[in-house]
């Protein structure tokens, strides 16, 4: 037997401009499509509900935080320059310093020796003086993709162009989707980083094996297509995620089935 909480539409606020909007998802018990996974409380974290409504909310508060500059370029340097083993900030750090430096002439870029520059001094995040690793090995990536992104048509289709960003030198299905989407807004992609492949495997959206290595369009249609069941837009939804799990795996290890809510937002005011 299901309880009255269970079995109800569930209704989430957000406050807009001093109007309340409210969005119905289905019961807790309900099934997401046709698989055996339920939608779960809006309010318990890393269930479709919550996933729902998250990215519902942030739609109407921010729905372009994601983005990181105002160019393909941009997002090229910035993408390029975070990712796996970098700290958001101080990838951040490093795409500010780049793009200050260049100041719109990316074909300064091209110098390796230019770009090995920058990245080499110190950077100062959160008050500290840090090192940017990789520094070498990235210069050589951002150079490289510069002397060949003169080649690539900026005009072409959401997934044609990410196929041509992954023909330059250190960009992978991962960084390019990520260059497409700040760009485009792109909800014909994913990024499917570490936090976001933890997410959907705690759902059980992808078969066991797969990796990003070598089933990534397999796992990014099983990300598309659930984000078009819960009615998200995948483009807010993998940044939502993202920031979600990054923030609950900063948090002591708890059961999170006894603090649903694990100090993360669940109610949304915008101005």
């Amino acid at each position: 037997m299901h309880s009255l909480a269970l079995s109800t539409d569930q209704i989430v606020y957000a406050l807009k401009e001093e109007a309340f909007l409210e969005l119905r998802l289905p019961p807790a018990s309900t099934g997401v499509g046709i698989s055996e996974l339920q939608w779960g409380m809006h309010d318990h974290p890393k269930t479709p509900a919550y996933w729902a409504a998250q990215s519902w909310m942030w739609g109407l508060e921010a729905p372009g935080h994601y983005k990181l500059g105002n160019s393909l370029e941009d997002e090229i340097i910035a993408c390029l320059l975070g990712g796996y083993g970098i700290p958001a900030e101080v990838g951040i750090a490093a795409y500010e310093r780049i793009r200050s430096e260049c100041d719109g002439l990316y074909e300064a870029l091209a110098d390796e020796g230019f770009v090995l520059d920058l990245l080499s001094r110190p950077l100062e995040v959160r008050g500290r003086k840090v090192r940017y690793r990789f520094a070498r090995q990235k210069a050589h990536f951002l150079a490289s993709s510069f002397q060949a992104l003169p080649e690539i048509d900026q005009g072409l289709p959401d997934r044609a162009l990410r196929d041509g960003i992954m023909t330059l030198k250190g960009i992978g299905p991962k960084t390019a989707s990520w260059v497409v989407r700040n760009w485009r807004d792109s909800d014909l992609v994913a990024i499917l980083d570490i936090h976001i492949v933890r997410a959907c495997e705690h759902m059980g959206l992808f078969e066991p094996g797969w990796t990003v290595e070598r089933h990534y369009l397999a796992m990014e249609e099983a990300f598309l297509a659930f984000a078009e069941l819960i009615g998200a837009r995948p483009s807010l939804l993998d940044s939502v995620m993202w920031n979600v799990m990054r923030e609950l795996a900063r948090q002591p290890v708890i059961d999170r089935r006894l603090e649903p809510t694990a100090d993360l937002p669940l109610f949304a005011s915008v101005n």
